[in-house]
């Protein structure tokens, strides 16, 4: 099955019939069901934790890229010319300028690269200008 991609000329589907109230009580116990799933069929909860595990092994916080980089917050806020308090908020910070966050990770050592992915297609490197 593939996914059609919206484009500026889609039109929005009509919905001819109201959502059922037993669609809505089958989509509320959804997660109850899938957590009983996982306490009954070992190779289901195995599997869950497996797909868990890979997710975080994928993930950091700004926190612990720079502790995995053994460098303090002082340290990296003389690298940053900011004080240690200002790397602390911004370790904390859940939206920030990708040119501050291209700087934190330049300071780490690392290189910056976001990707892009799409249901039909592959990666896309997205290129983030400086200005």
């Amino acid at each position: 099955m593939s996914t059609r991609i919206p484009d500026d000329r889609a039109r929005v589907a009509t919905v001819t019939a109201p959502i059922t109230n037993e669609a809505w009580a089958q989509a509320e116990t959804a997660h109850e069901r899938f957590k009983v799933l996982l306490e009954t069929k070992p190779r289901a909860k195995a599997r869950y934790d497996a797909v868990l595990a890979e997710i975080h092994s994928r993930q950091a916080t700004l926190r612990r890229l720079r502790e995995a980089r053994a460098l303090t917050q002082s340290t990296l806020a003389d690298l940053l010319d900011m004080d240690q308090s200002e790397v602390s908020r911004l370790e904390r910070r859940s939206d920030m300028l990708l040119s501050t966050l291209k700087r934190f990770i330049a300071a780490t050592g690392g290189e910056m690269h976001i990707v892009v992915t799409y249901p039909d297609g592959g990666p896309v490197e997205l290129l983030v200008e400086d200005r």
